[in-house]
């Protein structure tokens, strides 16, 4: 009982943050879960508990279904990289990147344990890409500058989203990242300079 009603709490967190970043107020988080202000304070110390928990069991979620792309026999290895950012599950909540990046500015104890999180997930990737570079359907890569060019990508959102004036979901945004890297800009790979005449 006790956990489900945590697990609650979590997830409606997760759905004020996404509407008002931290500045949500607990009245508003016990009113939305029919439960008492008490009742919140008797699971969790503080509102920066909440938001820190919240965040890091999202994260964890999404590295147990990136654990279960990796795993799937019936999909194949370009489909898994494509579908690496589109990782949904049940209990995720998309956050909008603007509310995320603000929340993490205000509260930097939570952005370690985040970044923490984040290089687990990013290291599933870099295992998805070991596997790309044995098979037949890639061309040689750096797997550590694709890596390196999706973190650059990843930091650089925001600022991405300032100059199109459009604010994509973080999945729908590193997809797009994915797809030109993985399908380039030129329409016809016959004619790149690059490769080997058959």
């Amino acid at each position: 009982m006790a956990t489900d009603i945590r697990e609650r709490i979590l997830k409606e967190a997760l759905r004020e943050i996404n509407c008002r970043g931290s500045d949500f107020h607990m009245d508003d988080l016990a009113r939305n879960l029919r439960i008492s202000k008490r009742t919140l304070y008797e699971h969790f110390v503080s509102k920066q508990a909440i938001i820190e928990e919240a965040l890091l069991s999202m994260m964890k979620s999404i590295q147990k279904e990136h654990r279960k792309l990796l795993a799937d026999v019936n999909m194949t290895t370009e489909e898994k990289i494509i579908n690496f950012f589109k990782v949904t599950s049940d209990n995720i909540t998309v956050l909008s990147v603007r509310k995320t990046t603000e929340l993490v500015k205000k509260m930097p104890d939570v952005c370690e344990k985040l970044e923490e999180a984040r290089k687990e997930d990013w290291d599933i990737l870099g295992q998805l890409l070991d596997i790309a570079q044995q098979e037949d359907g890639f061309k040689p890569f750096d797997k550590f500058l694709l890596i390196h060019m999706l973190h650059s990508a990843a930091d650089d959102v925001i600022d991405y989203f300032d100059k199109v004036k459009h604010d994509y979901s973080f999945p729908e945004y590193m997809e797009r990242c994915i797809c030109v890297i993985l399908y380039g800009i030129k329409t016809d790979r016959r004619q790149l300079t690059n490769d080997k005449k058959a």
